[in-house]
């Protein structure tokens, strides 16, 4: 899967676009940003609880942590500034971004030093949380209605829908977003994604606040 198109809902979209054109050197437009092969919107909202984003990353975890450590405020695990995760072969860096949602830089083993920190090392959107009251519920619209697949095995506190690729990560609504306290709720979120088994279309959830297309492959 891939994504390629982000919306989520910020109180000041062209602050924080100009946040990330300042602080992480990409591309801006009117209210959106170029992350490597996604584009990520931002739409006018009087609220907003904070997302979960996920980039890819091409750089080597060090490198990029000490990047932006200069840049942003880093959301250290267990102490340390970033974690390795050995079932991704990937080592992932957490931090904020101008409007307090947490963003994940994940680098891959096969991809690290590939590029140095900055735009040109971001490949895309690799994760988009989906808070839901009912993890399995979600899980199970967008398989059956959108015609995702789960990656891994759902269960009723975490979920992930998509490929090592590009995945949804599906949590409980009330929860937190690792490895902060920061409370996920569901907001407006739209995506478009590109996926090799799902049928064209735009689908809206019945009751929670998303939308997602499947872009003509």
């Amino acid at each position: 899967m891939r994504f390629e198109r982000v919306s989520i809902p910020a109180t000041d979209p062209d602050a924080l676009s100009d946040w990330y054109g300042r602080t992480l050197g990409v591309e801006t437009g009117t209210a959106s940003v170029e992350l490597g092969a996604t584009t990520l919107d931002f739409q006018p909202a009087a609220e907003a609880a904070p997302q979960h984003l996920a980039v890819r990353s091409l750089a080597d975890i060090d490198a990029l942590t000490a990047w932006l450590a200069e840049r942003a405020t880093i959301h250290p695990v267990e102490g340390a500034q970033s974690r390795r995760f050995d079932f991704l072969d990937a080592d992932a860096v957490y931090f904020a971004d101008g409007a307090g949602n947490v963003l994940e830089c994940l680098c891959y083993d096969a991809d690290a030093g590939e590029a140095t920190p900055g735009a040109a090392a971001i490949a895309g959107v690799t994760e988009v949380g989906l808070p839901a009251p009912d993890v399995l519920a979600l899980v199970e619209w967008l398989e059956s209605a959108v015609g995702l697949s789960a990656w891994g095995s759902p269960s009723e506190s975490f979920a992930w829908v998509g490929d090592r690729e590009a995945r949804f990560v599906v949590l409980p609504a009330g929860s937190e977003w690792y490895p902060t306290e920061k409370v996920a709720d569901s907001e407006p979120i739209s995506v478009s994604v590109v996926d090799s088994d799902a049928t064209p279309g735009t689908y809206e959830h019945p009751e929670l606040p998303y939308e997602i297309t499947v872009a003509e492959r």
